[in-house]
């Protein structure tokens, strides 16, 4: 029986209502998921050489697809698939992709209809766009290239109007831009941004005359990744609570950074024995969520922690596998976000089978509800506000809650 509590909205290639069933339930069904391209480099106009991680675990799990028989030479290959979701105000939202494009979409509530789109634009050096954060007055910060961000403004808010305002340069031995988050400050708008070679750089934004200044950059890097690539990406930033921001690293740190004393205040490894690095957090509260990829049918790729805002120390309280098809050999979480659903906490998760996961957190369990299978594989993109989620793959999904 469905659970009314949460409806599906319309979208572009049709609608249909999503059942938050009890525990270990499955959704409505959904049409078989799209084929997986074949795992080769990245290479986009700007030539940017980045490979979706997904398809380099895939790789180093000698899961990539046989070559082409035909007498042709293939090159490189250009992701459309969506890297960033960011809500921008109550009704829209953007969206970042590999293929180097950004797109504001207006929310619709409306039965059967899609999401509107208000702005399309593509980042100066064409290259994927990997870091969207929105700002104070308007604006948003997007990845560039391995020196530079590039700042967008909307004037009055109107974002069918959002145009280029500056590139902002930096060393580039940080590496891409990968993560972004915005904290209130005495000085304005911190901006925190976390890079491809394990650093997060410190950023002053004034909103009245629309500038971006660098501050610092901090090494947070550790010395034993969990990964098998010596990757110090960092994968997500996300604000903690006042001026702290917690960071999440394919290395397996997670690090809390206070960004008005400029101190680490704790790194912890999310889990000892994983195989792979970190690709997502969501907190709420002291609750800290934590999605990763699962190589092997013992493994997880969700956990849940509770922080101590005093130590700042990590408690682990339950984690979770989040897969459809148990004999996959990886199965990626590829993005989280905290939502509310009938004046309870909830939590979604979209994984490498295509899947939207939801789960409701009770006690210490985190206590998965059900899944449905919405689209190909690779992962989604999540964004959370107010009771709206949208989800980005190639195509874009609005669902709602009752907050």
């Amino acid at each position: 029986m469905t659970d009314r509590r949460i409806g599906r909205r319309g979208f572009l290639m049709g609608s249909a209502g999503v059942a938050a069933a009890g525990a270990g339930a499955v959704l409505l069904p959904s049409p078989p998921a799209a084929a997986t391209p074949a795992p080769t480099a990245l290479a986009g106009r700007g030539g940017n050489a980045r490979t979706p991680k997904v398809l380099r675990s895939r790789q180093a799990l000698g899961l990539s697809a046989p070559a082409a028989s035909l007498p042709i030479t293939q090159h490189g290959t250009t992701y459309e698939m969506a890297q960033e979701t960011r809500w921008l105000d109550a009704q829209h939202f953007a969206v970042g992709r590999w293929d180097g494009s950004m797109s504001v979409f207006q929310f619709e509530t409306a039965p059967y209809v899609g999401p509107v789109i208000a702005r399309a634009t593509s980042d100066p050096a064409s290259q994927g766009v990997e870091m969207l954060t929105k700002l104070a007055g308007g604006a948003i910060v997007t990845s560039n290239d391995y020196s530079s961000l590039a700042l967008w403004h909307a004037p009055g808010g109107d974002w069918s109007r959002l145009d280029l305002r500056a590139t902002c340069s930096y060393d580039s031995s940080l590496g891409y831009a990968t993560a972004g988050a915005a904290l209130a400050s005495g000085t304005g708008t911190s901006l925190v941004v976390g890079h491809s070679n394990g650093y997060l750089s410190i950023w002053n934004y004034a909103a009245a005359s629309r500038t971006l200044s660098f501050v610092r950059s901090v090494d947070v890097r550790n010395p034993s990744p969990t990964n098998p690539w010596d990757d110090h990406t960092i994968e997500d930033v996300v604000p903690a609570g006042g001026t702290v921001v917690a960071a999440g690293s394919e290395d397996g740190y997670v690090t809390f950074y206070d960004v008005s004393s400029a101190t680490v205040l704790s790194q912890t490894v999310f889990n000892p024995a994983a195989q792979r690095g970190i690709n997502a957090l969501a907190m709420t509260g002291a609750r800290l969520l934590v999605a990763n990829c699962a190589v092997g049918p013992d493994d997880h790729n969700l956990w849940y922690y509770a922080v101590d805002r005093s130590s700042w120390t990590m408690t682990l309280l339950d984690k979770a596998n989040l897969v459809i098809d148990t004999s996959l050999p990886q199965v990626f979480n590829f993005d989280l976000a905290w939502g509310r659903n009938a004046g309870a906490p909830c939590w979604f998760a979209s994984t490498e089978e295509g899947a939207l996961w939801m789960g409701s957190p009770a006690g210490h369990s985190v206590n998965p509800v059900g899944y449905q299978q919405l689209t190909g594989p690779l992962g989604s993109a999540l964004a959370y506000r107010d009771g709206q989620l949208v989800m980005v793959s190639y195509d874009l999904y609005q669902f709602s809650t009752t907050p």
